[in-house]
């Protein structure tokens, strides 16, 4: 019985090391690609001639900038497992930044996306069917038949970040727990809001809310960059820059959706 015992208990000693062995090469993949990622953005500023992206490439070098001042934050010393893991996250996010960055400039180390599935699973179907069916539709519109392929689709994904903070933090709550959360003209701020999700979570911290808000702007940034340019009818490129969109959009929804389902 007691030799049965053992084994067991070295069993799970060998999976617990194998986790953490497995989690520790995935934390030095991320750091890798992040810095692999940061170091070609800032290599191909000093010779692109390109202006339509550049508000993307500054927003991503930005987000970079906030997210290494959390990351040096004292408190991250004193952080528990599910800050840690948003900070993990936020390492993720910020490299996906940086790499969408760099497809859209012309200087990816991957070739553009060709599929038009999707990586999510039930990051939205569990927070909304709704915010669910939206999604598709905006999937089902990056089609090379579709002259409105753009609007429609940087239009439904601005929705569904927003509307994925307004379900959870909405107005009344947030002004009831930040008296003082709002804009000049009177609107409840985005900021407010996302401190309130924080603070369900368990992680209410000023960086880490800094950078929510940064990595919902850079998406945003990336709306407009796009809308900006001039498509005509929806070719095969334009087509294949909605697809890199998509896949930071992606991103996007699974780090909000760690915060909200978690609440």
């Amino acid at each position: 019985m007691q030799k049965q015992t053992r084994k067991i208990e070295n069993g799970l000693k060998r999976e617990a090391t194998k986790a953490v062995n497995d989690h520790n090469r995935q934390v030095r993949a991320n750091r890798r690609r992040l810095e692999s990622e940061v170091a070609r953005l800032n290599r191909g500023q000093q010779h692109r001639t390109s202006v339509r992206y550049t508000v993307t490439r500054t927003s991503a070098l930005r987000l970079h900038t906030i997210y290494r001042e959390v990351e040096h934050s004292a408190s991250v010393q004193d952080w528990d497992e599910r800050r840690l893991a948003l900070l993990d996250l936020a390492e993720i996010e910020t490299a996906n930044s940086a790499h969408v960055a760099n497809a859209l400039l012309g200087d990816s180390s991957d070739d553009l996306p060709e599929r038009e599935g999707t990586a999510l699973t039930d990051e939205l179907s569990s927070v909304s069917d709704d915010l669910d069916k939206r999604w598709r539709g905006a999937l089902f519109s990056i089609s090379t038949d579709n002259p409105d392929a753009a609007r429609h689709f940087c239009t439904s994904a601005r929705e569904i970040l927003i509307e994925m903070i307004n379900l959870k933090a909405p107005d009344s709550a947030v002004v009831t727990a930040y008296p003082d959360g709002r804009t000049p003209d009177g609107r409840v701020a985005r900021r407010s809001k996302i401190r309130y999700l924080l603070d369900l979570y368990g992680a209410d911290d000023p960086s880490l809310g800094e950078f929510v808000d940064a990595d919902i702007d850079d998406v945003m940034n990336l709306f407009g960059a796009f809308n900006k340019g001039t498509h005509g009818d929806a070719g095969r490129y334009a087509v294949t820059e909605l697809r890199v969109i998509k896949t930071r959009v992606e991103g996007a929804v699974r780090f909000l959706s760690t915060v909200i389902r978690s609440i």
